[in-house]
């Protein structure tokens, strides 16, 4: 079976249990509790599937109109290396931009040369502990890190859509955001 990897949807909530088994495979300890919880409650979920088998999915937050983070990018192991995990982080880049954000978060850890050399192929790079804030031009997460819910010995990293104040936001462009295709509204964690 060959999926279409362009063809990347939301997941509604009341869908999104025919992804847990990939996050089971793709997961263990902390990591598996945590993304089997977001899955669930996340504002904004995307799968690329084939037939009703989830392959690879995103979950996505807006922990600002101006942050964007890309919590989890799963995908199973049969289908690494294929391009459905960069696929599903173009898609999050489009959303982001397209809600105004200016700066997009996601962590690494320590080790996964993989999900390490996709972000920074998608001009993302490790974000320092001294880096001024966002605010200021920088991609410092001080704010935000408790939120991101960063695991000891995790890497972060940041990459900047857009001068700071310069994006569009949806506020500034008349439209508001939805919480469906493709489009999320800040969260409150």
């Amino acid at each position: 079976m060959t999926p279409d990897p362009s063809a990347i949807r939301d997941l509604r909530p009341d869908e999104r249990e025919t992804a847990g088994p990939l996050v089971k495979t793709g997961f263990t300890g902390y990591y598996r509790w945590h993304a089997t919880r977001l899955l669930r409650e996340a504002p904004l979920v995307r799968v690329v599937e084939a037939g009703d088998h989830a392959l690879a999915l995103s979950i996505l937050e807006a922990l600002s109109r101006e942050i964007g983070y890309v919590t989890y990018l799963i995908v199973a192991p049969e289908w690494r290396g294929r391009g459905l995990g960069g696929r599903l982080l173009d898609d999050a880049l489009a959303i982001f931009t397209r809600r105004g954000a200016e700066v997009v978060f996601s962590v690494a850890t320590p080790g996964n040369s993989a999900s390490s050399a996709l972000l920074t192929g998608r001009g993302f790079r490790k974000v320092g502990r001294n880096e001024p804030p966002v605010r200021d031009g920088g991609l410092g997460a001080w704010g935000f890190r408790s939120r991101m819910r960063i695991i000891s010995g995790e890497v972060l990293y940041g990459r900047r859509l857009a001068p700071p104040g310069s994006a569009p936001s949806p506020a500034r462009s008349g439209r508001a955001p939805a919480e469906a295709s493709g489009e999320i509204g800040a969260t409150q964690s």
